[in-house]
């Protein structure tokens, strides 16, 4: 675990957060967002409870729950095939709140990917998993709270991702 620690540097600020379908032979990867490390934010969180019986002279404590958030800010694309792909709107641009239509599953083997770059990739010809700085994957998510924000040059879309089923710091497919 200390290799790998060690070089979990990340030095870039270009961040892609992407839908990978890998439904076929070849993993397709569609962007969805392209923004900095600063309009991104990955949250990690755990509840947990307090227990006193009376027989211990120390607290137990159990963890109860846990949330991983993905929220992500971005210019919205021109053809907005990206919020299309990810069920915030539908194919004429409206906004939509069909649940179905905002989750990506593992067992249609979709999942949500964060790769950090040190440069802007030519997303035609890049391999995501060995020229990112550092790649997540997320699992299971549903798609919740999409805003707009016109007041922006260019307006932006953001989003938040409850994940709901495994997230890898820093994923391989070889692993």
């Amino acid at each position: 675990m200390a290799e790998i620690t060690n070089e979990l540097e990340v030095e870039g600020s270009t961040v892609s957060v992407i839908h990978v379908d890998e439904s076929e032979t070849e993993p397709v990867r569609t962007i969805l967002a392209h923004c900095t490390k600063e309009d991104l934010s990955v949250t990690i969180d755990e509840d947990d409870e307090d227990f006193n019986p009376g027989s211990f002279r120390r607290t137990k404590r159990y963890r109860t729950n846990n949330t991983i958030d993905i929220e992500v800010t971005s210019a919205i694309a021109p053809d907005l095939d990206a919020l299309e792909k990810i069920g915030a709107v539908d194919s004429d641009g409206k906004v939509t709140f069909s649940g179905e239509d905002r989750k990506i599953q593992a067992a249609d083997d979709e999942f949500i990917e964060i790769a950090y770059f040190d440069h802007k990739p030519d997303y035609t010809s890049v391999d995501v998993e060995a020229d990112s700085e550092l790649l997540h994957r997320a699992e299971d998510c549903e798609l919740t709270s999409p805003e707009v924000d016109p007041s922006q040059t260019p307006p932006t879309a953001s989003w938040t991702w409850w994940v709901e089923g495994d997230f890898y710091i820093d994923y391989s497919s070889s692993a």
